[in-house]
């Protein structure tokens, strides 16, 4: 459902009650005044200005709870009576679209990382990142900066989602600080499964899951630029299939590449010609990336040595001269995941095969059949749906 429209209740100045309409499509927050028809508040669907507190209930003989609006920065807010039916229905609406009040209801169950704890929430075990508007130092500064960002793709995605993508939750904020609330993958990362010797990894699974997810995120001319083991996740680490891609903070559109953060990614997994001087690049790097993945799990060794000096990590990466060694075994038992590799870290962005064509290649035979009828019998149901849709608006004409 990404429409949505109930009618509430505005107190004015001068006490007396106003009736509106509230409607929302696809994120954005409309109201309007009921009999003149005037727009009263618009609110796009990727506002930061503005926060949204449902829930203070008013009358619980009417069924009546409030939204309030609350601007910081013009200190202006308005106070909305609307049926605690409508809130619920208004909330679940704006969930992940519009940012909240943070709520008190929320228990903190244990620290993941810096600035990324794991709540309770009433219903469920999430994931919280957060960071903080009131610290002016540099990490401070980058991290809110990366947190932003990160909600941008993050809400893009909300709308058109994917089985092997992080889900957005919630963004909220106590004034203090602003946070997005996460799915939680209690399966943790591939960096982790990879130490788990005795887990048996189905790495043409994996490997089709994790560029499934990233052939999504580039047909919405989305690029990730930070694919490395500790950001693939997974619900369940006995299931590859709820492999999740995650950490959104590098990521951006491609028409964005050059102005935000274009030297970004970990050393390591970064593509070389991240590198260069002129900065210019394109979606590609996530396949460089996705090869050094391919590389961790099909060897347990990193590419360019275990070097603890960055700067000597940095030369290795940029020069793309990783170890032959390591692959030999690859190479005699597995010639297929062996060319399927070597294409993938191919040091010229132009040599590389795009996420269709590595997923076109024959080491994944076994799993695009079963893709394809997937996404045959996805588009089945919708077409069926639609029939439906058209059939009851005809019926009620």
């Amino acid at each position: 459902m990404s429409h949505f429209s109930c009618q509430a209740l505005f107190k004015k100045i001068d006490g007396q009650l106003q009736e509106v309409i509230i409607t929302t499509q696809s994120g954005a927050l409309l109201i309007v005044s009921k009999n003149e028809n005037e727009q009263m508040v618009y609110l796009p669907s990727n506002s930061m200005d503005t926060i949204l507190c449902f829930g203070r209930e008013i009358d619980e003989n009417q069924q009546i709870g409030t939204l309030d609006l609350d601007n910081p920065e013009t200190k202006i807010k308005v106070t909305f009576y609307i049926g605690l039916n409508d809130i619920s229905k208004l909330k679940f609406q704006m969930r992940g679209r519009q940012i909240f009040m943070a709520s008190s209801s929320y228990v903190v169950l244990g620290k993941l990382a810096s600035g990324i704890k794991l709540i309770q929430t009433p219903s469920r075990i999430l994931v919280e990142k957060k960071a903080s508007f009131l610290l002016k130092d540099q990490q401070s500064h980058n991290r809110l900066a990366q947190l932003k960002q990160e909600t941008d793709m993050l809400r893009l995605l909300k709308d058109q989602p994917h089985k092997n993508i992080i889900l957005l939750e919630e963004i909220v904020t106590d004034y203090k600080s602003v946070s997005i609330i996460l799915e939680y993958c209690q399966g943790g990362d591939l960096l982790k499964l990879l130490y788990q010797k005795s887990t048996q990894i189905d790495i043409p699974r994996l490997m089709f899951n994790l560029l499934s997810g990233l052939k999504h995120l580039h047909n919405l001319e989305i690029v990730h630029r930070d694919i490395k083991l500790q950001n693939i996740l997974f619900k369940d680490s006995q299931n590859v299939d709820t492999l999740k891609i995650a950490d959104f903070g590098f990521s951006c559109k491609k028409s964005q590449i050059q102005y935000i953060n274009p030297r970004c990614g970990t050393p390591g997994y970064t593509a070389p010609e991240v590198f260069s001087q002129d900065g210019l690049y394109d979606e590609k790097i996530d396949i460089y990336s996705s090869g050094i993945v391919f590389y961790n799990i099909l060897t347990f060794k990193n590419p360019f040595g275990n070097s603890q000096n960055i700067s000597d990590l940095i030369k290795l990466n940029i020069s793309g001269n990783y170890n032959e060694a390591h692959l030999e075994t690859t190479k005699m038992n597995n010639p297929l995941a062996y060319d399927l590799l070597t294409k993938m870290l191919q040091k010229e962005s132009q040599n590389r095969p795009s996420v269709h064509e590595c997923l076109s290649h024959p080491y994944f035979k076994n799993y695009v059949k079963g893709d394809f009828i997937e996404e045959m019998i996805s588009k089945c149901r919708k077409q069926q749906n639609n029939k439906k849709k058209l059939s009851l608006k005809r019926n009620k004409k």
